[in-house]
């Protein structure tokens, strides 16, 4: 018999403001529908250590990979402005 894969947590904040929240959320994504690493992997088009890397939220994976996992896997980055077709005046959202 195949060995279960076990879920993850999903990472407990509002934001994704780091490569390890948004690793933990892709691993919870991953175990939550029970895909191994490997075969998930291969699903996205990427190598099994490439997606490791990312799940444990190493800063130096490539823009298109992570999005071809977060592609293999449903996600979408989203954000509130692009929603309200307005850019945020925050001050901490702009440039100084």
């Amino acid at each position: 018999m195949a060995k279960k894969v076990k879920a993850s947590e999903m990472p407990n904040t509002l934001f994704i403001n780091n490569p390890k929240v948004l690793g933990q959320l892709i691993k919870a994504k991953r175990t939550g529908i029970g895909i191994k690493l490997a075969d998930c992997a291969a699903l996205c088009g990427v190598g099994i250590n490439t997606l490791s890397r990312i799940e444990n939220g190493n800063a130096n994976c490539t823009l298109s990979a992570v999005f071809a996992v977060l592609n293999g896997l449903g996600l979408q980055l989203s954000t509130k402005d692009l929603h309200d077709g307005t850019i945020s005046s925050n001050a901490e959202s702009e440039w100084v």
